[in-house]
């Protein structure tokens, strides 16, 4: 095995008895080692932000551990250094920074083990603007696209990655809420959110066996249309990286590994080879991660429901459907402070929900309106907060 060199997943055998299909499930090895995982890159107009965690066995149900107090640093061949602090457990990060290209860079690590890693030196990529980011209806589905090119020639190899925003609302409209033990008119809004989800997957293209380095209509996310994302407002977010030829293989073989599903159909996995190495007493130990170096260009796109086809509410996909109204009423509809006390019946027995509106009796116009009580459902359906923020983004 290579020194950093890591074998990803694991080959399921399938075989068929007396006609009938049955799962095998092979021995696991039980090693007791753990390897390094480095997931990020050296930033050339920004901060730099580097994940470091340890690997875990096949057989083991904790999540995987993520390595803590560690010391990093980055530097060229010249001696410059920029040092990275640690901001959570196990995310460490760069001042933002603008650096001199023409020089090549190196991560450095070393663990409260006592334990040093470093990256290969590798030359700092500069990234082409993107040029265009649109979108087009394909039938009832939604094409995002961007198109971008180097007119020096020099990238070549492409990452992107997308970070979606999209506005929603609860389904129900809250107008009380339960403060000090009464319920009184709310204050703190709930309705409107919105939701951020950051893509994991890895999406690359090149223009190596073209003529120009310019990559056009490139198709990176396909929705339906009729979903909860494009029902008010959608924002798109794409981040660009031009890569080194070595860095895109090693994410095109990381890719292929993570798509595999297991059936007898898919490609074996393969040994995975980066470029962070061990450098004091195990040279040899595997490392999970390359640490490239580039710029990085973005473009945001919006796109309102006033875009798309005329479309009714009914016709949206919605994740309410199972949401129901319940009621609450008081059992002395006389009280004259109109507080209404939290009850321990009926809506309100399971915490979790919330009030909607006073009921109103009579409703009628010659009659004299009293509180008779109030309606109710789940902080599921009326509080879009379990499921986005209700703090409006700063582009929005």
């Amino acid at each position: 095995m290579k020194a950093n060199a890591l074998i990803i997943g694991a080959l399921g055998l399938l075989f068929a008895v007396g006609g009938c299909v049955e799962p095998y499930m092979p021995a696991v090895l039980d090693a007791p080692a753990s390897f390094l995982v480095v997931d990020g890159f050296i930033n050339g107009n920004g901060r730099t932000r580097i994940k470091l965690a340890r690997t875990a066995n096949l057989s083991s149900t904790a999540a995987p551990s993520v390595e803590k107090g560690a010391k990093l640093l980055f530097a060229d061949e010249i001696g410059n250094q920029y040092i990275l602090a640690e901001k959570i457990a196990g995310l460490y990060q760069s001042d933002s920074l603008v650096l001199p290209t023409g020089h090549r860079y190196q991560l450095r690590i070393s663990t409260t083990a006592g334990a040093t890693y470093t990256s290969a030196l590798v030359p700092l990529k500069v990234t082409p603007p993107i040029d265009n980011l649109n979108w087009h209806l394909n039938g009832s589905d939604i094409i995002l696209s961007l198109s971008t090119h180097d007119p020096t020639q020099q990238a070549r190899y492409y990452r992107w990655r997308t970070t979606e925003t999209w506005q929603f609302n609860a389904l129900y409209h809250s107008l009380l809420e339960y403060q000090d033990g009464i319920i009184k008119e709310r204050t703190t809004p709930i309705y409107t959110c919105w939701r951020t989800e950051a893509t994991n997957t890895i999406s690359q293209g090149s223009s190596a066996q073209l003529s120009q380095d310019a990559l056009t209509d490139v198709a990176l996310l396909s929705f339906p249309y009729l979903i909860e994302r494009f029902k008010i407002r959608y924002s798109l977010l794409v981040s660009q990286y031009a890569e080194t030829a070595e860095e895109f293989a090693y994410l095109e073989l990381l890719r292929k590994n993570t798509e595999a599903v297991g059936t007898v159909n898919d490609p074996l996995p393969t040994q995975l080879t980066g470029n962070v190495h061990r450098t004091d007493a195990n040279p040899s130990e595997p490392v999970l991660g390359f640490v490239g170096a580039h710029t990085v260009q973005q473009k945001r796109i919006f796109i309102a429901r006033t875009d798309l086809p005329t479309a009714s509410d009914e016709q949206f996909e919605s994740p309410y459907r199972a949401c129901t109204i319940g009621k609450e009423i008081l059992k002395d509809t006389l009280d004259a402070r109109q507080t209404l006390y939290y009850p321990a019946t009926r809506i309100f027995a399971f915490a979790g929900n919330i009030p909607l509106a006073f009921i109103i009796y009579p409703d009628v116009p010659n009659g004299t309106p009293r509180i008779q009580g109030y309606t109710g459902s789940s902080a599921y359906c009326a509080d879009c907060r379990t499921r986005g923020t209700a703090t409006k983004p700063i582009f929005w």
